[in-house]
């Protein structure tokens, strides 16, 4: 794939002096604002380096093929703005609103992006025509593809976006929300796309070598085509006919799932627990499969079961105190009074879990009553889960999503929520949290 290349490279930039550029953003205002004497700001092919625009309203602003190299823009609003060909690169774009922007052929290399919000955006390739004035020569046509390499793009939500045969190189898209994108024909080589939801997205003809995908929702997605060697499928959500396909690919790590028969490594573990240690060997469960499996009763305490699939696994009434449960896939699991003290769940998914009665206070230690281990929900998907009469006391749910759960008769004391969203109609029990922000589902 061609790396970007300036559209406005052969167009004279200019560069306004400050006064002149107050008065056209100030008009601009107004224009957004529907207030008399408003004017829509037509900045292309304008230099515009260096400026801060923190928190500006530029929406529908024309900035075609302007260069906003280190331009701060955080917070600023550019919905529905022309920024057909534009020079983004190490420009700070932070929680900025570009939703149905015209990104065409745009350069976001080495941009911060967390929190942007590029809803529906037009991120294609764009296509230049010039004319050199003669008729005895035909146009120039140039093709520039949008460019995300090295950006950070943490928690940037590109839901409905458009962004085929894009250049996104080794960028950071941790937590970004790409329902039903398109990255059609993109190249996303060694880009980290741990925990993203990409639910419905199209990855076909993608070129994916050494892409991480830990943790990432890609239900309903497609990937036909795409260059799979090297991607790291480990902890990815997957609808069960794409996980084959993978597997055929030989993509998806196995990590332990060849190492031993389930029975023999529950032996084991059992052996180490009632031997503290002194005889067999602590379970690992990591990166298998273990869908539907029955584990109901069983005395799991400190069980590593890192990026396993255990959907809709029996674990009622099981003990997985102190486990690892980091990045698991537990969709539809039955954990009713299930003992989860102490346990790691950070980025789990436990959406449609049954999880009534669970306890998931602190653990408390016997021999120092000072010592606690708080249970880690941090990040986790909790959408739709039932919690009700579950024991959330202390638990740490930072960035966890319980959009849809019943959380009816829940303990929720002292709980850390900073970035949780908790169900619209809350009928859990009062608590005192820790909270920074909270959202609530929509």
């Amino acid at each position: 794939m061609s790396q970007h290349r300036d559209p406005g490279a052969r167009q004279i930039l200019q560069r306004l002096d400050p006064r002149a550029l107050h008065t056209i953003l100030a008009a601009h205002q107004r224009y957004v604002t529907a207030q008399p004497g408003g004017r829509r700001a037509l900045l292309p092919y304008h230099d515009l380096s260096d400026l801060d625009l923190s928190g500006r309203n530029l929406a529908e602003a024309d900035l075609t093929g302007s260069v906003l190299h280190r331009t701060l823009l955080p917070g600023a609003i550019l919905r529905k703005a022309t920024l057909f060909g534009a020079d983004l690169r190490l420009a700070n774009l932070d929680n900025a609103d570009l939703s149905k922007a015209d990104l065409r052929g745009a350069c976001f290399r080495g941009a911060l992006l967390k929190g942007a919000r590029l809803i529906e955006a037009d991120i294609r390739e764009a296509t230049l025509t010039r004319y050199d004035g003669t008729r005895s020569q035909g146009p120039e046509v140039q093709t520039i593809h949008p460019d995300f390499s090295s950006a950070n793009a943490k928690g940037i939500n590109l839901t409905n976006a458009t962004i085929s045969r894009a250049y996104v190189v080794q960028a950071d898209f941790t937590d970004a929300v790409l329902c039903g994108v398109n990255l059609h024909g993109a190249d996303l080589r060694n880009t980290n796309f741990t925990g993203a939801n990409m639910e419905g997205a199209t990855l076909s003809g993608n070129q994916l070598t050494g892409a991480c995908f830990t943790g990432a929702l890609l239900t309903g997605s497609r990937l036909g085509g795409a260059c799979l060697d090297g991607a790291d499928f480990r902890g990815a959500l997957l609808d069960p006919g794409l996980r084959e396909a993978i597997e055929r690919g030989r993509a998806l790590s196995t990590g332990n799932a060849g190492a031993g028969l389930l029975s023999e490594i529950l032996r084991d573990h059992k052996l180490w627990l009632d031997s503290s240690g002194g005889r067999g060997i602590r379970g690992d469960l990591s990166d298998r499969d273990l869908s539907g499996a029955d584990l109901r009763g069983l005395d799991l305490t400190a069980i590593v079961a890192a990026r396993c699939c255990l959907m809709g696994a029996q674990l009622h009434r099981t003990v997985l105190a102190m486990a690892d449960f980091s990045f698991a896939d537990l969709r539809d699991a039955r954990l009713a009074h299930a003992d989860l003290r102490g346990t790691n769940l950070t980025r789990a998914c436990l959406s449609g879990a049954d999880l009534r009665g669970a306890n998931l206070a602190a653990l408390v230690s016997t021999h120092r009553p000072g010592r606690r281990w708080a249970t880690s929900l941090e990040s986790a998907r909790l959408i739709g889960t039932d919690l009700r009469g579950a024991n959330l006391r202390n638990v740490k749910l930072t960035g966890a999503d319980l959009s849809h759960a019943n959380i009816e008769g829940a303990d929720l004391a002292d709980a850390v929520l900073d970035q949780c969203v908790l169900p619209r109609i809350s009928t859990a029990r009062p608590f005192l949290g820790t909270v920074s922000s909270i959202g609530t589902e929509v």
